[in-house]
């Protein structure tokens, strides 16, 4: 399955940590994480945040770029971050093709 790597940033203004209602809708959508990984195939490798920075960065396996955005916006991560998504390759593979 295609590998896909994920930076979410916000504002500190619709950060979760500090907005009540951001807070609220996240924790709503995300109790629905484990549902939603079968129903689009996602399988999550990595998952970090970087708090001083606002910055989230997931890892993850997915049949490709629909089921990752799909993801993303039911799992209410779309409604807060501006979202990046690349298709990548683990170094090891691509190093094994020299």
């Amino acid at each position: 399955m295609p590998i896909f790597a994920i930076q979410l940033m916000h504002s500190v203004e619709s950060c979760p940590l500090y907005n009540a209602d951001n807070k609220k809708k996240l924790k709503q959508l995300s109790s629905k994480k484990e549902e939603l990984k079968v129903k689009y195939q996602i399988n999550i490798l990595t998952e970090v945040v970087n708090k001083l920075e606002h910055l989230i960065t997931i890892v993850l396996e997915a049949p490709g770029y629909n089921a990752v955005e799909s993801y993303l916006n039911d799992v209410g991560y779309a409604f807060y971050n501006k979202i990046e998504v690349r298709e990548v390759e683990f170094v090891d593979k691509v190093i094994k093709t020299l």
